[in-house]
C-alpha cells in the first residue's frame, strides 16, 4: 500500500509540474525540470544564464531527496519530448512559477530529510 501511495503522489507531482510547464508556454508533455535541463545543457540559446538560474533553483530544491543534476536527469529521462523556450512573457511567467514553488519546496525537502534521514538521497554503488 505504501508503494502505491508513493506512486500516486509522484504521478500527481509530475502532472502538476507538466501543468506549470504548459501554463508557461512549454510542451504540456514535458516537465519544467526537463525544459530547464534541455536549455541549460543541450540547446544553444541566448538565454542560457536565465535557464542556469532556474536549473540551480530547482536542483537545490530537489538535492536532498533526488541528488545532484535533477533537471538534466529529468531531460534524459524524457529526452523524446519537444522543448519550447517560449516568449519573453512566458519565460518571465515560468520564472515566477519556479520561484513560487521552489522556495517552499526547498524548505519542505530539506526539513523532511532532517526529520527523516532515511529519505535522504544516497549515491548508488556500482
Amino acid at each position: 500500500m505504501i508503494g502505491a501511495k508513493k506512486s500516486w503522489i509522484r504521478s500527481v507531482c509530475i502532472a502538476i509540474d507538466q501543468l506549470g510547464n504548459a501554463i508557461a508556454g512549454g510542451n504540456p508533455g514535458a516537465t519544467i525540470s526537463a525544459r530547464c535541463g534541455y536549455f541549460t545543457r543541450v540547446k544553444e540559446t541566448s538565454f542560457r544564464r536565465y535557464w542556469r538560474i532556474l536549473e540551480w533553483m530547482i536542483n537545490f530544491a530537489f538535492l536532498p531527496i533526488d541528488g545532484p543534476d535533477h533537471c538534466y536527469r529529468c531531460y534524459l529521462w524524457d529526452h523524446t519530448e519537444k522543448h519550447e523556450e517560449g516568449s519573453d512573457f512566458m519565460r518571465a511567467l515560468l520564472g515566477m512559477i519556479v520561484i513560487w514553488f521552489c522556495v517552499p519546496l526547498c524548505l519542505f525537502t530539506w526539513l523532511y530529510v532532517f526529520i527523516f534521514p532515511s529519505a535522504r538521497w544516497r549515491k548508488e554503488k556500482g
